[in-house]
Parts: structure tokens; C-alpha cells; sequence
């Protein structure tokens, strides 16, 4: 199975005068990726859409006008046929960090994900609002879809943070028949599940709880910070998640400081995962001070290396 990558948007500036994202790369050239990448056999390329200049808090929920913009721009391409088109994943996140400090890395605790109810019901509109642009932009079928995540933190000595299970189901049940999944809200819930003795909760448990929360997969960079210091908890999660069955199908989108200097290596740590039709890279891969296009093609190149050298892994790892 290829390897496979998800793409952050964080712009919708799609005019034809200056098609550009991120201020470098054109929509153009983000469609010929696709057009390269997708195929009726395997998408290998989607896009998780976020509002406008949300990169330095973590992604947040776009506006619905920016959005039906984009989409709609996307979906009439005359580039992409229907089985080249990317399936869209659409934040749903009111608000950054409350910490004001914007020095503080989005990685770390501070980047919480705990909402009040004028919050949640916010998310609920937000949500309602985008399933009211229509199948022909926002298909569950083509795999189009939300991400979100609502914690809770437990009373106790510890603190420990939990994943919010009324909130979450009220989210899914109000997304339906759209997938929903997971975003890195599920790291600091990982990481305190698992960091204090005598209150580790088996991955297995973890996982059960995020599909009895409705999920449909989840990203994670396997706790706090990237997700090259977390192999060994990825694979785990990975282990417990992945599955066969189409039925038990649950997405493992391995995110956090994926860039085109690691990629190859966390495939090589993760290769008896890194192949399963569930698994993907998530990277923001267009966000470079570089050519963000090259960043991106760079990273997909490689995916293609991997693959290659997936079937008996000989090379020395990050020979790319």
C-alpha cells in the first residue's frame, strides 16, 4: 500500500491574478500534486482545511465564506478528475491557546483543548454550517470530513487530562454521517495516561475510547512534542489501532515536526505499520521558508523511496 500524506491548508487565497498559498505556492501547483498523487487506485494526497492564518495556533476553525471559496474553486478544477480530487478534513477548533504568549510552542501543555459550552455550541454551528455546502464539495463518501477533539482534566493529585466523552459524542453525533477524527487533543491525554505510575491505561483501552467517542481515526505525534521522540509509543498505538477488517477500520495520522529531514526514518522506525491502508503522515509541508512546493514534492519523493525500499528494508536508515 503507498505511503500517504495529509496536507494543512491554511489559506484560501485562490484569485486567478495570485494564486497563491502561503504566499509561494500556487493553487496550481498544489492541484498537479494531487493530479500526480491521486488516482482511482489510491489518494494518496488530502488536505485538512484551516482558517486563514491559523498555522501559529495550531489550526482553527476556517470561516465558512473562505471555505465554500476554496472548496469550490477545488472541486470545479478542470486539473483533477473525480478520483484525483483530495478528500478535505475541516477544523473544528474555536480558539488557540488562552496563554498569550505566542512564544510558547504549540506542542506543549499550554495548548489546551478544553471548551466552555458557548464554545461547544459554537463548534456544533460551525459544523452544521459546512455540512450545508453540499455533496458535491463535502462528500463523506469521498472520505471528506472534521477534525476536532474536546479534553477534560480529572480531579486529583495528578491532573491527569482525559478525552471528554459527552462533548466528543455530541460533536460526532451532530457531524454525522461524517467521519470524524481526532486531532492532537489525544497527545496530552496519551502522554498522562502513560507517564504517571500506577494510572497507565493500556493504548488498546485508549483507542476503544476514541471509537466509542465516534472517531474515526485519530493524529497524534504519540505525546507531547514531535513525533520522532514518540516512535516507540506510536508504534504501539499503531499496533492497537490498525486493523483489517474493513469494519475495524481506524486511521493512525502520525503528525508533529514531519518535514522532509525525518520522513524516511519515521517510516523505516514504523515500517511494519507505515504500509497499512490506515496509516498516514500528516505535515506542514507548505509552510517553508523555502519553496514550500519543493518541501512538499520533496517529502512525497521520498514516501516513494520508502515504499520502494519497504519491501525488504535493507538500506541503512536516512540513506534518503
Amino acid at each position: 500500500m503507498p505511503f500517504k500524506l495529509e496536507i494543512p491548508i491554511f489559506t484560501t487565497d485562490v484569485e486567478e491574478h495570485d494564486v497563491r498559498s502561503f504566499e509561494q505556492m500556487s493553487f496550481k501547483e498544489l492541484l498537479k500534486l494531487c493530479k500526480n498523487f491521486n488516482s482511482a487506485e489510491c489518494r494518496r494526497i488530502r488536505l485538512e482545511l484551516n482558517a486563514v492564518g491559523s498555522y501559529g495556533d495550531g489550526g482553527l476553525t476556517p470561516n465558512i465564506k473562505d471555505a465554500i471559496r476554496f472548496l469550490t474553486h477545488l472541486r470545479k478544477s478542470e486539473i483533477l478528475t473525480e478520483d484525483q480530487q483530495p478528500a478535505i478534513r475541516i477544523m473544528i477548533r474555536p480558539r488557540g491557546a488562552k496563554n498569550d504568549d505566542k512564544s510558547v510552542s504549540p506542542m506543549t501543555e499550554v495548548q489546551d483543548f478544553q471548551y466552555s459550552e458557548a464554545e461547544l455550541l459554537a463548534m456544533c454551528q460551525s459544523i452544521e454550517d459546512f455540512k450545508t455546502m453540499g455533496r458535491d464539495v463535502l462528500s463523506p463518501e469521498r472520505g471528506d470530513g472534521f477534525v476536532f477533539g474536546v479534553q477534560k482534566r480529572l480531579d486529583g493529585p495528578l491532573n491527569e487530562l482525559m478525552l471528554h466523552p459527552k462533548a466528543n459524542k455530541r460533536l460526532t453525533s451532530t457531524a454525522h454521517p461524517y467521519p470524524c477524527f481526532l486531532h492532537r487533543a489525544f497527545d496530552g491525554v496519551l502522554a498522562t495516561s502513560q507517564n504517571y505510575p500506577g494510572t497507565k491505561i493500556p493504548i488498546g483501552r485508549l483507542v476503544e475510547k476514541m471509537k466509542g467517542h465516534g472517531f474515526k481515526g485519530v493524529l497524534t505525534s504519540g505525546g507531547w512534542g514531535n513525533a520522532t521522540n514518540n516512535l516507540e509509543t506510536l508504534g504501539e498505538l499503531g499496533r492497537a489501532a490498525l486493523k483489517e477488517k474493513e469494519e475495524d477500520k481506524f486511521e493512525l495520522i502520525v503528525g508533529g515536526g514531519v518535514r522532509y529531514g525525518n520522513v524516511w526514518d519515521i517510516c523505516y522506525a514504523m515500517k511494519e505499520l507505515a504500509q497499512h491502508r490506515d496509516f498516514w503522515l500528516h505535515s506542514s509541508c507548505l509552510t517553508g521558508e523555502a519553496s514550500p512546493h519543493t518541501e512538499a514534492r520533496t517529502i512525497l519523493m521520498r514516501l516513494n523511496a520508502a515504499e520502494e525500499a519497504a519491501k525488504n528494508w535493507t538500506m541503512a536508515c536516512g540513506a534518503y
